[in-house]
């Protein structure tokens, strides 16, 4: 993103970026739904499943709308570990299992292999890298994305099954009003960073954004909004997805030598693509405290994911240090540089 009238920013809601460019990545045969949350609640409620079991460590405020049709139960699972504990995941046979490929960065093959043992239902979360060699070869009963979070769309969840399996139509004629307020404050947020917007809309468009992401909280499931489908149906392009994967390699070799946080990973599986770097603090305060820094600066962090009270110890002990920093495909590598020369530069 080129500095334009000290606008400089990184992180937050994406702006709009205007339309893909080919060659583009295809997605597979799906349904698509307003959110991702919505297919795994429309796909429990089409299956009549008996619970929805989820890792501990994971988007709980997902989980909460699950647990409003159906009993969420937690296993023990974290990004540190290769895979979950096993022990602590003992689904019933008409359970659904929701096994996470924590940012983009996690091995398939503890998941197929349990799989073999274990019936129930399995749906993959691959919402950090659609196009991972795990979520492009799954072995799941279903799978799914939410698509805003690596994408700069309004809206938008895809549901999917590897093994063909039937999927339910989902429902049109939905309320699209939250998706139609974050579309304008993608536009709105796009004029102000280019300079062509006074500098109060910043504070209009996250008004836009606060009160879409509260029409899309509330909403029932439904299916995508048709701007947001009419967007994604070229697919992912192929540069995006480099962009993202170079970025985040060329942030963590900045932090070479930097004792503040340690990187939460340095490694990933051939043809993956890292969601952002993630850094591990020594303590929450002292992730607090840079996490304030960084947004005094233009560099706005979010957390994955804050920890639930029932969650094992290591596993609140995690949530409560790590950071993500964004790599995404709107920054160039001067923009990484200039976010690791900030966070080093910290007295």
């Amino acid at each position: 993103m080129k500095r334009v009238n000290d606008r400089w920013e990184v992180g937050s809601e994406f702006h709009w970026m205007g339309l893909p460019n080919e060659p583009c990545l295809s997605w597979p045969a799906a349904a698509c739904y307003a959110l991702g949350r919505h297919a795994v609640a429309g796909l429990a409620s089409e299956l009549k499943a008996q619970a929805i079991w989820v890792p501990e460590y994971f988007c709980h405020e997902v989980a909460e709308s699950w647990r409003a049709s159906l009993p969420v139960r937690l296993y023990r699972d974290d990004p540190r570990r290769p895979e979950p504990d096993w022990k602590s995941l003992q689904p019933g046979s008409r359970d659904l299992v929701v096994a996470v490929n924590y940012v983009g960065v996690r091995d398939r093959n503890a998941w197929w292999a349990w799989r073999r043992k274990h019936d129930c239902v399995l749906v993959e979360d691959h919402s950090h890298d659609p196009f991972s060699p795990w979520a492009l070869k799954s072995r799941a009963d279903f799978a799914f994305c939410s698509l805003r979070k690596t994408l700069p769309v309004a809206d938008g969840g895809l549901l999917w099954s590897p093994h063909k399996l039937p999927l339910l139509s989902v429902s049109e004629g939905a309320d699209w009003t939250g998706s139609a307020l974050k579309l304008a404050a993608m536009v709105w947020k796009a004029d102000y960073l280019a300079g062509k917007a006074p500098a109060e809309t910043k504070s209009a468009y996250r008004e836009l954004q606060v009160q879409g992401e509260k029409r899309l909280a509330g909403s029932v499931p439904s299916s995508i909004s048709p701007w947001s489908a009419k967007y994604l149906q070229p697919g992912v392009p192929t540069e995006w997805r480099m962009r993202r994967r170079e970025n985040t390699a060329h942030f963590l070799q900045q932090l070479d030598g930097w004792n503040g946080a340690k990187p939460l990973f340095r490694e990933w599986p051939a043809d993956s693509v890292p969601f952002a770097a993630v850094l591990v603090f020594p303590s929450q305060s002292v992730r607090d405290d840079y996490r304030a820094y960084l947004t005094s600066r233009g560099v706005y962090c979010p957390i994955h994911w804050e920890a639930p009270g029932s969650a094992a110890d290591d596993v609140k002990e995690l949530a409560c240090c790590v950071l993500t920093i964004p790599t995404d495909q709107r920054y160039s590598a001067g923009d990484m540089e200039r976010v690791a020369v900030i966070l080093k530069g910290k007295k």
